[in-house]
């Protein structure tokens, strides 16, 4: 069900993305998990603009794609109201996830300098999205966070975020708070352009790397110097 989205009905929306499914007309990106579509209104400067999110996949792994489709959904619901978080209007028919589009360029193609107040602003989005129970999981993907014309911070695609909950709550907080780190670790990557040795004294406190990181770095490493050099 849509929510606070007065210029197109459900049923229209779910006709426009049904039919531009199988074409890359206004496709944004795809997946081997689904794909992004664009919806504009029209073509003037201040027509609507709609990220469309639609899980893909045959029989064995659509659901599971769609089921991580919900859950970014869920997530989205927990961050209502954040201006550094894109609005969720819903979901299409149960099936497809509709976000605002946001006007930006991603950091990794506009990095404001160290100094700029946009990592003042970053690191209380993540400390506000922790305090709702919600840790990213993806912050180093540098095409998941949008620079906004005026140098705001934007966080985009939480499917694989983690969300806090009661139950199993060792397992979960656990996790949450491993998670929660990795977005630290990440802002501090972004501000210092991964010259780690740089951090200021005040920065030091939010880096730890984790064991998860310090791993999957000598694997990658491994593959990199060891593995490929076979070939």
């Amino acid at each position: 069900m849509l929510q606070n989205l007065d210029f197109i009905s459900e049923n229209e929306l779910a006709e426009w993305v049904e039919s531009h499914l199988q074409t890359d007309e206004c496709a944004l990106s795809t997946g081997y998990q689904g794909r992004t579509l664009l919806y504009q209104e029209s073509t003037s400067e201040d027509a609507h603009k709609l990220v469309i999110k639609v899980a893909l996949g045959n029989f064995l792994s659509r659901p599971v794609n769609l089921s991580l489709l919900r859950h970014e959904y869920r997530v989205y619901q927990k961050l209502q109201g954040m201006d550094t978080v894109p609005v969720c209007y819903g979901m299409v028919k149960e099936k497809y996830l509709v976000i605002e589009f946001i006007e930006g360029m991603t950091i990794r193609q506009n990095r404001p300098e160290k100094n700029s107040e946009f990592y003042v602003k970053l690191l209380g989005a993540i400390k506000e999205m922790h305090r709702r129970g919600v840790a990213h999981n993806d912050l180093k993907r540098k095409e998941n966070l949008l620079v906004t014309h005026d140098e705001q911070p934007v966080m985009i695609d939480f499917g694989v975020s983690i969300i806090k909950k009661n139950r199993l709550r060792w397992l979960n907080g656990y996790l949450f708070n491993l998670v929660a780190q990795f977005d630290y670790n990440a802002w501090c990557r972004h501000k210092y352009d991964k010259q780690i040795h740089e951090l200021s004294d005040e920065d030091k406190k939010y880096y730890n790397k984790t064991f998860i990181e310090i791993y999957s770095r000598k694997i990658k490493r491994f593959y990199k110097d060891r593995v490929l050099g076979l070939f």
